[in-house]
């Protein structure tokens, strides 16, 4: 995620499908990332710092802002620099990374018009870890990714207009572009050779959006617009090879070029129909059309010209049901369609210390997802659980070359169409307020089970663990006459997770254990209108050693994690 958390105001998680207004990535809900905006005063200003004791790095944010007669503004700045990850197994080596931004947020209302500017750049670098049995194991004798940049530049452009005539309640637009370069390296060496690969992609991309809200007709409410997306990939991989055994692979350089590009075009409508007081049924349809072309390619296995093209009418039906002020139940039902990205047909990625090789070949991805939930908001009680199961076909992943793919390194991956994915769980948020001295209880957790049909076989083990989530309990108040005062003791863990994938030496090619930490978040807000904040984290306060599903290296130690944000 190329966004500096210091730029983030809030986030927003909306519940229930959301595909037809945000595309199939919304299927189960839609997560926003509220950047900050303008102020309220003539100037403002935000100073921020943070220490985290885990990589002896820091994070730096400073702000000014405000309101000069109508118009908003925000200019900001931020900065990390992080080390090596400490961890109970030792320092993990080649974990060090650093980044820095700057954002700038003009706004200006007119009349029942808005309109608004966002400028945001983005530049990172780092290292990338890698696993001492992947060094080691034959024929490799050293293996070393590094990421020196990743950057990326964005306008954004948005307006607003509130007619509230007798058709149109409001009309929407929005507009960007952006630029992302990438330079990633690895250095391999092998009993026979050794080889430095360089990487360098830049991604353009050009979107917009605009939407009609209309005016509620009878108990029907429309929504209607059409997003334009388009993507274009220009990369190149100098390939350097130095061999002691001509034979097995020749010394010498090679530049492999890869230029494409994708179009889409999206029309969607939704309609909210109150049915009842106490009943609502939410039902759209969201129409795609996608074209994709291969400029230009070196590689022997990729023919430039068109891709497939495609197009995809996919629906969604929900419904909300009051049963009371505090009790809703809600059902969805929701299609799914996912077009394969630039990076699946064209340019390829690194995944961890693993570079994935394109497939222009590859098939869209369908799904069809089912979601039941249940909310409860009571004085002292709340509770929101969903159970889902969702269902896809020409599931995208990646799996290790074979030699019929003829991929350029030892260990590459290539992206495939591998078959069909089942998925099933429930997902749980519990908040008990009722207990005396502001404690309050709560627990976040997942179940989830996920299946992978690939064409030899099917399996439950695709690294998803059973269970995970937090538990904790949390309190608010006075403490020795000192106001605002907040903790945070909470557990946070998953169980174990296995992985099989084929075309490996193994079945099991990756277990995980389960594992839980113990943490203490505190903090403090003083000052006038409580404008300071001090906040202070204890993680892993038992200096457990464990590996998180996602990733390929141990959590960090026994750490401490602090920032304090100043406001003028």
């Amino acid at each position: 995620l190329t966004l500096q958390p210091a730029m983030v105001e809030r986030v927003e998680v909306m519940r229930g499908s959301g595909s037809v207004l945000y595309g199939s990535r919304a299927l189960s809900g839609v997560v926003n990332f509220i950047t900050r905006k303008g102020g309220t005063e003539p100037l403002q200003v935000t100073v921020e710092g943070g220490y985290d004791s885990a990589t002896d790095g820091y994070n730096a944010f400073a702000s000014l802002y405000g309101n000069i007669d109508g118009l908003e503004y925000r200019l900001a700045g931020t900065m990390s620099d992080h080390d090596d990850r400490s961890t109970p197994a030792g320092s993990m080596e080649n974990t060090a990374y650093d980044n820095d931004g700057i954002y700038f947020y003009a706004g200006y209302g007119f009349a029942s018009q808005r309109l608004e500017y966002t400028y945001e750049e983005y530049k990172s670098s780092s290292n990338v870890y890698v696993e001492d049995k992947v060094k080691n194991t034959y024929p490799l004798t050293d293996f070393y990714v590094e990421s020196p940049r990743r950057d990326r530049d964005k306008h954004g452009l948005f307006y607003r207009w509130e007619l509230d005539n007798d058709w149109l309640q409001g009309f929407s637009a929005n507009a960007y572009r952006q630029q992302s370069d990438r330079h990633f390296y690895t250095y391999t060496e092998t009993v026979w050779y050794s080889r430095d690969i360089n990487s360098y992609s830049t991604l353009d991309t050009d979107g917009a959006l605009a939407q009609w809200d209309f005016q509620p007709l009878g108990n029907h409410r429309l929504i209607a617009g059409v997003q334009y997306l388009y993507d274009e990939v220009d990369q190149n991989r100098h390939v350097d090879t130095d061999s002691w055994t001509p034979p097995i692979a020749p010394s010498g350089v090679e530049v492999i070029h890869d230029k494409a590009n994708t179009q889409t075009w999206a029309l969607f409508l939704q309609d909210q129909w109150e049915v009842s007081d106490r009943l609502s049924l939410t039902a759209g349809l969201r129409q795609y059309y996608v074209e994709g072309k291969l400029d230009d390619t070196d590689r022997e296995s990729l023919e430039p010209g068109k891709l497939d093209s495609d197009d995809e009418l996919i629906g969604s039906l929900g419904l909300v049901w009051s049963a009371s002020e505090s009790a809703r139940l809600r059902a969805n039902v929701s299609q799914g369609y996912v077009y394969p990205s630039l990076t699946q047909l064209a340019t390829g990625a690194y995944a961890g210390s693993n570079f994935v090789n394109p497939d222009a070949g590859l098939d869209p991805e369908t799904s069809m997802n089912y979601e039941l939930g249940v909310r409860l908001q009571g004085n002292i009680l709340t509770l929101d659980t969903v159970a889902f199961y969702t269902r896809s076909r020409d599931y995208i992943h990646h799996l290790p070359c074979t030699p019929e793919d003829d991929c350029p390194g030892s260990r590459d991956r290539l992206y495939q169409n591998v078959g069909k994915s089942e998925g099933h769980g429930v997902e749980l948020y519990l908040v008990y307020g009722g207990l005396p001295a502001n404690l309050e209880p709560y627990t976040s957790l997942t179940w989830m089970k996920r299946k992978i049909e690939y064409q030899a076989f099917s399996t439950w083990d695709t690294a998803v663990p059973d269970i995970s989530g937090r538990l904790g309990l949390r309190w608010q108040g006075t403490l020795l006459a000192v106001p605002n005062l907040w903790a945070d003791l909470y557990l946070r863990g998953e169980s174990s997770s296995d992985l099989k994938e084929p075309g490996t030496s193994r079945d099991v090619i990756e277990d995980k254990g389960g594992w839980g930490t113990i943490n203490l978040s505190s903090g403090v807000e003083f000052g006038r209108d409580n404008a300071y904040r001090l906040t202070l984290n204890l993680l892993n306060l038992a200096d457990k050693k464990y590996i998180a599903s996602t990733e390929n290296l141990y959590g960090a130690e026994r750490s401490v994690a602090m920032k304090l944000s100043l406001n003028w």
